[in-house]
C-alpha cells in the first residue's frame, strides 16, 4: 500500500525526514489511518507533514485542510474565550463563579462553593468532579448543558458537583469546563459555538476551527477509527468546551504560533499579550498528577517541560506541545484511537532536537 504525503514549507531539516519514515510506520502499526504533524521553530511554523488516509475506504489523503476532533486540546482554546470575558469586564476571574449563574447552580455542599472561581475552574484547582465525557454519535439528539451538569451525559450520572475543597489541590475535571461553559452563555446570552466562532476563531484567522460539525466541515472531516482499526462515527459533544472542537493542523499551528510569540497585532485585539501570558504561568496548588496554568497544562514527558494539552476521544487523538523557552511547538494529529502510539515516539524525536538546541542556546 502506498501512503501519500503531502508538505508544506519543508526545510532541510533531519527531523522532517524522521517524522516522515517514523509516520508511515507507527500509523501502519497501529490502526492509524492518517496522521498531520506540525512543527514550529522560532515562533513560526517550520513545516507540516501529512502522511497516510483521512479515509480509508475512498483513499483520501490526509491534507492541511483535513478536518480532526482534538479532544481536551479544545480546553486550550475555550479558555480564551472565558478570558476574553475577563478582558471585557463580564467576569473577575476570583469572583465566585455560582453568583453569576441563574440556569444552573453548583449544589450545596460540606466545601465552599463561593470559592469556585474561573480562574480555579481553569486551573483545575476549583475540587469539582467529573474527569472527562465520552460524547455521542453523531446524528444523536444532544442534551442541554443543564443535563450534563446534573450527570444526565456520564453513564454512571456523575454530575458536576464540589468533592475536595476549592483552592487545596489538583485535580482534573472537565466538568468545570462544562460549567465555564455555561458561564459564557449566561454573561453574553450567546450559544458556546457562536460566540466562539464570531470572537475568537474568526478574528484569529482560524476559519477552519468550529465547536460544531458543520456540513461544510463534515465534507472535509478526516473519518475516525477506533482501535481497531475500524471506522466509526464521529462523537459530538454538549460538553463543547472541554472535548468538543474541530480543527485542521494548519489552523492549531497558528495557534500555537499565537501562544509562543503573543504579538498583538496578530492577536488582533481577541486578547491582550500580557493576558496570555498570564495564561501560560503555574497555578497553585499543583500535584503530583498535574500542574496547570489557565486552560494550559505543564507537560513533563522525559522529564522535559512544556505547555499545551493532550486530546484523546474515540476515534481520535492530538497532542500540542509548546516549549516558549526556544519559542519551538509541535502538533499533532491523528484519526485514530491509536493515536498516542503514533505521536509520543514523534514527540521524542521532537523533544530531544528542541533539547540539543535548548543546550545550545545556553
Amino acid at each position: 500500500m502506498t501512503i501519500k504525503e503531502n508538505s508544506v514549507h519543508e526545510k532541510a531539516d533531519s527531523l522532517y525526514d524522521e517524522v516522515h519514515i517514523l509516520g508511515l510506520e507507527l500509523t501502519q502499526k497501529n490502526k492509524v489511518p492518517g496522521v498531520a504533524v506540525a512543527v514550529i521553530q522560532n515562533g513560526k511554523i517550520a513545516w507540516i507533514q501529512c502522511i497516510g488516509y483521512a479515509d480509508m475506504a475512498s483513499k483520501k489523503p490526509v491534507t492541511t485542510h483535513t478536518i480532526f476532533n482534538i479532544g481536551s486540546i479544545s480546553k486550550v482554546l475555550s479558555a480564551w474565550g472565558f478570558m476574553q470575558l475577563t478582558e471585557k469586564g463580564l467576569l473577575k476571574l476570583d469572583d465566585p463563579v455560582n453568583r453569576s449563574l441563574t440556569r444552573w447552580t453548583l449544589p450545596s455542599s460540606p466545601y465552599d462553593v463561593s470559592k469556585v472561581t474561573l480562574r480555579r475552574i481553569l486551573s483545575h484547582t476549583a475540587g469539582l468532579s467529573v474527569h472527562g465525557y465520552g460524547g455521542f454519535e453523531q446524528g444523536t439528539q444532544l442534551l442541554s448543558l443543564e443535563e450534563s451538569l446534573n450527570g444526565k451525559t456520564k453513564r454512571n450520572g456523575e454530575r458536576v458537583r464540589l468533592i475536595n475543597e476549592p483552592g487545596t489541590k489538583w485535580d482534573y475535571s472537565g466538568g468545570g469546563y462544562t460549567l465555564a461553559q455555561l458561564l459564557l452563555e449566561e454573561k453574553t446570552k450567546e450559544r458556546f459555538a457562536d460566540y466562539m466562532k464570531k470572537n475568537i476563531f474568526k478574528p484569529l484567522g482560524l476559519m477552519h476551527t468550529n465547536y460544531e460539525w458543520t456540513k461544510a466541515m463534515m465534507a472535509s472531516s478526516a473519518t475516525a477509527y477506533d482501535t481497531s482499526g475500524n471506522p466509526i462515527k464521529n462523537r459530538i459533544f454538549t460538553e463543547q468546551a472541554a472535548a468538543g472542537l474541530q480543527t485542521t493542523v494548519s489552523d492549531l499551528a497558528h495557534f500555537a504560533e499565537l501562544s509562543i510569540i503573543t504579538n498583538s497585532r496578530q492577536l488582533n485585539s481577541v486578547l491582550r499579550p500580557e493576558t496570555i501570558q498570564l495564561m501560560e504561568q503555574p497555578v497553585l496548588p499543583s500535584s503530583n498528577e498535574g500542574e496547570s496554568g489557565l486552560g494550559y497544562r505543564f507537560l513533563n514527558y522525559d522529564n522535559f517541560r512544556t505547555i499545551g494539552h493532550t486530546g484523546e476521544n474515540v476515534g481520535w487523538s492530538a497532542a500540542m506541545f509548546l516549549h516558549l523557552p526556544t519559542k519551538s511547538g509541535l502538533i499533532v494529529l491523528c484519526n485514530g484511537s491509536n493515536g498516542d502510539h503514533v505521536w509520543y515516539p514523534i514527540y521524542e524525536r521532537w523533544a530531544n532536537k528542541v533539547k540539543t538546541q535548548a543546550t545550545k542556546v545556553h
